[in-house]
């Protein structure tokens, strides 16, 4: 690693509390992304004109070919599951006790309560992958393995921001993610979820040239998987249907979290039938997982299952599936 990812007092780490309060909200997205483009944008008189979208083009959906999964669904349920790595130390050398303990607990119980979930639903699901899991809990990444989980980069830990990062040092994080997540488990890395769904400037291509085939942070833009100006495609991801928005910061009970699942799915699921859609589910094990909470998912997941036109796929699947629809 180089001094320029120095957690330990750098300007690169951050707390677990401030991830999720500014890293996993629409706001912050967005704050994100304005902030990149103030230094780029053209103005007239001090007035500023905006500014063309620098990744992708606009698409209304009401002019695309339409779109047909496979074997006639209407929906593809795309549940991501983050499982992630915080170092006890935030960014000032402190613990935070109250938090850490609930992200351990995560990888010590919650999730092996949703695999079970899982198995019996016959639901394989896309795991957004701190790499250094990988090194920490291997009894996790055999059981991802075992069941035949994707596993999609998710930067080193989520104790770094890729934003505070300067180009080179997050397209160092961005190599250095998927050759371990590769390492470890023998298996190719095609998407990528930026922790707290940050970039930098240039994060795009740095994830092309390592190799990487889809990206989930700009996927709140669409129900569908679009292609991005520089070849990577994005697949639909959400801060809607998530534990961390909902249940996490807004005390959203997990049954209301389980009817709004619902509620997506019903629309989703109607449109779908003109124009197949993607319905993300993004879960955190130490949220959903809770023994109060789990039960809720399950119910949702099951009321999902009732409908004949449905396709649970990997991250993956979605992309070869709409590559192969629209032919590119």
């Amino acid at each position: 690693m180089t001094t320029e990812r120095n957690v330990a007092g750098g300007a690169s780490a951050i707390s677990r509390r401030t991830m999720i309060q500014t890293g996993s909200t629409i706001a912050a997205a967005a704050a994100v992304a304005a902030t990149s483009a103030v230094g780029a944008a053209e103005t007239a008189g001090g007035i500023r004109t905006g500014t063309p979208h620098p990744f992708y083009d606009y698409s209304p959906i009401t002019k695309r070919p339409k779109l047909k999964w496979p074997n006639g669904a209407r929906v593809a349920v795309f549940i991501v599951p983050n499982v992630e790595h915080w170092d006890v130390k935030d960014d000032k050398g402190h613990m935070d006790v109250r938090n850490e303990p609930r992200n351990d607990y995560g990888l010590r119980v919650a999730i092996w309560r949703l695999f079970e979930i899982f198995q019996a639903r016959n639901i394989r699901t896309t795991i957004a992958l701190n790499a250094s899991v990988c090194r920490f809990y291997p009894d996790i990444i055999a059981a991802f393995k075992q069941r035949g989980d994707e596993l999609m980069g998710h930067g080193m830990t989520n104790s770094e921001r890729m934003d505070t990062l300067s180009p080179t040092a997050a397209a160092q994080v961005v190599r250095e993610a998927v050759v371990e997540i590769r390492n470890s488990t023998g298996e190719r890395v095609r998407g990528w979820l930026g922790p707290g769904l940050m970039e930098t400037d240039g994060t795009l291509d740095a994830l092309k040239s390592a190799g990487l085939e889809y990206v989930c942070d700009w996927g709140a833009a669409d129900d569908q998987p679009f292609r991005m100006k520089n070849g990577l495609y994005a697949v639909p991801y959400t801060l809607d249907i998530n534990d961390i928005g909902l249940i996490d910061r807004q005390g959203t009970p997990a049954s209301q979290f389980a009817a709004y699942i619902i509620d997506a799915f019903d629309t989703l699921y109607r449109e779908g039938e003109d124009q197949a859609r993607v319905l993300p589910i993004a879960l955190h094990p130490f949220l959903i997982g809770a023994p109060h909470r789990a039960p809720h998912l399950a119910k949702a997941l099951d009321y999902i299952r009732g409908h004949d036109r449905v396709w649970f796929a990997r991250g993956g699947e979605i992309l070869d599936a709409y590559r192969t629809a629209i032919k590119t």
